[in-house]
């Protein structure tokens, strides 16, 4: 399946930056943040990944990918990590250190004089909203504000990718209700990531990034189950049923309880809403779910093999 362009009447990024400094990469051996680093790297750009060990930078980005060990939580690491950088991809795990270590990034990055800082948030990050990590982000994205550092924030909304972990026992489980979402390929995200990363213009804007159409999860369980040959259905389950399956996850129990509370705003329309900013960014059409699921057809019909018990 080919993406197609797009015209728009909204001013995005155009030119380049043209520097030709290093861009650290964090996050870069996650979903959207090894995309990213691809990206980068099959442009001719010069990415550094910022990783934990080189053992998972090789597994990830391969054994060419140039990368440096730093931990989030120390503030010298990072100043070392920063040497020679000029932009900096902004990504890191949700956590209850998340902030902190967001706030590290940033201040170590002003202190290097990097030119521009592309974060990555949450859709409708906000010191008022019910969730915890849209509360977190918005912090963040103060801090970044504040900071004196040209920026990107980029807020995309629900991934398509997230179907990878949700697809399980020939079932989608949500307590989304019929609430439609347009969710986004993560895809999608990194290429509006690097297209700030690298051209000029867009300083101090927020993306909020989704895909083309709102579905609900019923509509998405039939477009999976058309692209894969597996039957998937859409099993509505309650939030506290969401809640435990986020926690057996690893996952801590903040953040299960912003997934469970995120199903029902899902339910209630909270992500119902179309938004040009991919195409604004990228010049390219977002891409549909039945190109992401057809892309990974393989992955999704695994998952429809039963769980072993309970929510998967």
């Amino acid at each position: 399946m080919t993406r197609v362009g797009c015209t728009v009447n909204v001013p995005g990024m155009h030119g380049s930056l043209e520097v030709d400094g290093t861009i650290l990469v964090t996050g870069a051996t996650g979903t959207i943040g090894s995309e990213v680093f691809r990206r980068l790297a099959a442009a001719g750009d010069r990415p550094r990944a910022l990783v934990r060990d080189t053992q998972s930078a090789l597994a990830r980005l391969g054994e060419g990918a140039e990368h440096v060990v730093g931990d989030l939580d120390r503030r010298e690491s990072l100043d070392v990590a920063m040497a020679g950088i000029d932009r900096v991809f902004l990504l890191t795990r949700q956590s209850s250190r998340q902030g902190a270590q967001e706030r590290n990034v940033i201040d170590a990055a002003a202190s290097a004089g990097v030119r521009r800082v592309v974060k990555l948030s949450v859709f409708r990050a906000d010191e008022r909203s019910p969730l915890r990590i849209a509360r977190q982000h918005r912090d963040t994205e103060r801090a970044l504000e504040a900071s004196g550092l040209a920026y990107v924030i980029v807020r995309p909304v629900f991934l398509m990718q997230n179907l990878l972990a949700m697809v399980r026992g020939e079932a989608i489980r949500t307590a989304a209700g019929a609430g439609r979402v347009a969710m986004v390929d993560a895809r999608d995200v990194a290429a509006t990531a690097v297209a700030a990363l690298t051209r000029g213009g867009g300083d101090g804007k927020t993306y909020t990034l989704t895909g083309p159409q709102p579905l609900s999860f019923d509509e998405v369980a039939a477009i999976v189950s058309q692209q894969t040959g597996a039957r998937v259905r859409h099993q509505h389950v309650a939030p506290d049923d969401v809640r435990r399956a986020v926690e057996r996850s690893g996952a801590e129990a903040w953040f299960a309880a912003d997934m469970a509370e995120l199903h029902g705003m899902l339910a209630n329309g909270y992500e119902d809403l179309v938004t040009d900013d991919v195409c604004d960014a990228t010049g390219t059409a977002p891409g549909m779910l039945a190109e992401f699921a057809f892309d990974f057809a393989d992955r999704l019909a695994a998952g429809t093999q039963p769980p072993p018990s309970g929510l998967a």
